[in-house]
């Protein structure tokens, strides 16, 4: 404290001002003026860098908060589609299950023959003949198709689809071509219709290499 009065009396002094010789007034003021100067001083000199430096500061911490912000929505939204993707491959293994036996399809084929062999049979319809088709691509999987020929009375056709689009096994229907019988000896429900339609079931491909 001593030296900075020192320096402010030889500032003064430097200025033709020395205390010594000011009255009480003269000096009051001298004083006065000496501290509003050191105000002033520290004032410019060193406040206001700290607030300027306290704003670039404030400015910095937005940036990282909005940063941050950016950061968790991304790992939010590759949480959301991770949750999406294992939904996705839950739903398609279970679907998986209900493919045909076999690895290729002949094998598949066989099976799918004896499903409607004894689907038909457990509703009573006369299978006529079962044809293998060619399979057919469907991106990763094939799809295993087989022609039928049968006949049945409508309530007969009816229990056959509603058990086929129900079986444990993902069957699906194709293809369907019906004739009925002009027949007027018999009822409407009980006259016979020849069905022609095409059923597929679906299979995995064989991974090459």
């Amino acid at each position: 404290m001593d030296a900075s009065i020192l320096k402010l009396k030889q500032k003064l002094r430097s200025w033709g001002w020395d205390l010594d010789k000011l009255s009480d007034q003269q000096r009051r003021l001298a004083w006065g003026l000496g501290g509003l100067l050191l105000f002033i001083v520290v004032i410019f000199g060193i406040i206001f860098p700290l607030l300027d430096m306290k704003n670039d500061w404030a400015q910095e911490l937005e940036k990282k908060q909005l940063m941050l912000r950016h950061y968790q929505n991304l790992l939010a939204e590759q949480s959301r589609v991770a949750q999406v993707h294992q939904t996705l491959n839950d739903a398609l293994t279970q679907a998986e299950t209900k493919f045909l036996s076999g690895s290729n399809p002949a094998v598949a084929a066989a099976d799918l023959q004896e499903i409607l062999k004894t689907l038909s049979g457990d509703q009573g319809l006369k299978l006529i003949s079962i044809n293998v088709l060619p399979s057919r691509e469907a991106g990763s999987y094939l799809e295993v198709p087989v022609q039928v020929q049968l006949s049945a009375n409508i309530e007969q056709l009816l229990k056959f689809l509603y058990y086929l689009e129900h079986h444990r096994k993902l069957l699906y229907l194709t293809q369907l071509e019906i004739n009925a019988a002009r027949s007027h000896a018999l009822s409407r429900r009980a006259s016979m219709l020849r069905v022609s339609m095409e059923i597929a079931g679906v299979i995995k491909r064989e991974s090459k290499g």
